[in-house]
């Protein structure tokens, strides 16, 4: 079943503050949940409390918790495992299903086979402190690390275990770097259990979903083709719109242009047709 995730990062604010003023609109444009960052909400992990209940008022969900890795050197690796096991409790703590990694930044010597080889073995370690949890990791590759580009990406998916490490393929991320988006989503699908849907412009900045180069429609029937069940989440950092307007028209392409509906969107159309 899909779920559609919408991350609040164009409202104003950090932390709860930019949760408690984005989720009215997000949750009235029948968003199923919304992802969030583990840093900005690291204040929180020892008494995660305020965070559970503005979820309960608001009747939604933290569809993924973002934790951005460290692999430079081994002390690097070791410490973000071990505040990974802090992620991990506050994600039961908030009912989280999903941690999603990415990083790894770049030394002066570029990217190493030892920097990719830290990095697939952390991942690794990640994934099972998660799965022993009962929850899912996934990596999401992301421009500006050392796996920006192709070559060095496949590198660490072929590094890591498939059943530990998921893929989260960020449209846009992906298209800034040499991959071909469209091929990303066939040859991994079976790892694919949580995608960000993120338009990119011609000036190679974010934009609103259909604004911009992506092809979404051949993402689309290739999670179609691939029963993919999981979270569509649009993981939009910055608009020159009103949020609320660009959350409106992120969700519509999703709903009009793709015919991608959620769990509540369901729940809705079910309704009218009893009515």
């Amino acid at each position: 079943m899909i779920k559609l995730g919408y991350h609040p990062a164009t409202f104003d604010g950090t932390g709860l503050d930019q949760i408690a003023a984005s989720l009215p609109t997000i949750c009235s444009e029948g968003w199923d949940g919304f992802e969030y960052s583990a840093t900005a909400l690291k204040l929180h992990f020892a008494d995660p409390s305020p965070v559970r209940q503005i979820l309960t008022e608001a009747g939604t969900e933290i569809c993924g918790l973002y934790y951005t890795c460290g692999f430079l050197t081994d002390d690097d690796a070791a410490q973000w495992l071990d505040h990974g096991n802090r992620v991990i409790e506050f994600c039961h703590a908030v009912g989280c299903h999903l941690v999603m990694i990415d990083g790894g930044s770049k030394g002066d010597d570029g990217v190493t086979p030892a920097q990719i080889e830290r990095a697939a073995a952390g991942a690794d370690a990640m994934g099972q402190m998660c799965a022993d949890a009962g929850l899912v990791c996934s990596w999401h590759q992301h421009w500006g690390t050392i796996f920006e580009y192709q070559e060095p990406f496949e590198q660490l998916l072929a590094l890591t275990d498939p059943a530990l490490v998921k893929f989260t393929p960020d449209t846009a991320q992906l298209s800034l770097g040499d991959f071909d988006v469209t091929d990303m989503f066939r040859r991994h699908a079976e790892r694919m259990v949580y995608v960000h849907f993120k338009d990119l412009g011609e000036d190679r900045r974010f934009t609103e979903l259909g604004t911009g180069t992506v092809d979404f429609p051949a993402a689309r029937e290739i999670l179609r083709s691939s029963d993919f069940s999981g979270w569509i989440v649009v993981d939009l950092d910055y608009t020159s719109l009103d949020p609320g307007l660009a959350c409106h028209m992120n969700k519509a392409y999703l709903n009009d242009a793709l015919g991608i509906s959620g769990a509540r969107d369901r729940s809705r159309y079910a309704a009218a047709a009893g009515a």
